[in-house]
């Protein structure tokens, strides 16, 4: 039987991809496109202090003309991240998002980042579970 996801855990991407702060923005957009990700938490001393996303890159870089070579991710970046654990509801999180006006949180199991969550990853499993609950409907003979 297919598990349909009903908690965070169930629909985030992992692992997660970091970045120290110090590193410049082309160095931060490499390893996006390289991994095929929208998104980075920014770490500090080891610690997650920020999300940056490729959203940020354009709106604070590109559109304002500045050296992506020359200029931090810390600089860019979004602070403090918004966290939510693994085991949060998926309805949960999207209100967490809306409240915060964001598209991506950081996902924990304790203190451990074990993912990160989009919009993206939130609709697809809402959309799973409604098609699951439509199943047995579908099943159903006349």
């Amino acid at each position: 039987m297919i598990k349909f996801p009903s908690n965070v855990g169930d629909a985030m991407s992992s692992p997660v991809i970091t970045v120290d702060e110090e590193t410049n923005v082309r160095d931060s957009a490499k390893l996006m496109t390289d991994k095929g990700i929208g998104s980075l938490i920014v770490l500090g001393d080891g610690k997650p202090v920020g999300i940056v996303t490729k959203r940020d890159m354009i709106k604070r870089v590109v559109s304002e003309c500045k050296d992506p070579c020359g200029t931090k991710i810390r600089g860019i970046m979004t602070s403090p991240v918004i966290t939510t654990s693994k085991d949060v509801g998926i309805l949960s999180a999207m209100r967490t998002m809306r409240e915060h006006q964001i598209s991506q949180l950081l996902v924990l199991d304790g203190d451990r980042m074990v993912g990160v969550i989009s919009e993206r990853d939130l609709i697809k499993a809402v959309s799973y579970a409604s098609l699951a609950s439509f199943t047995p409907l579908m099943r159903e003979k006349k």
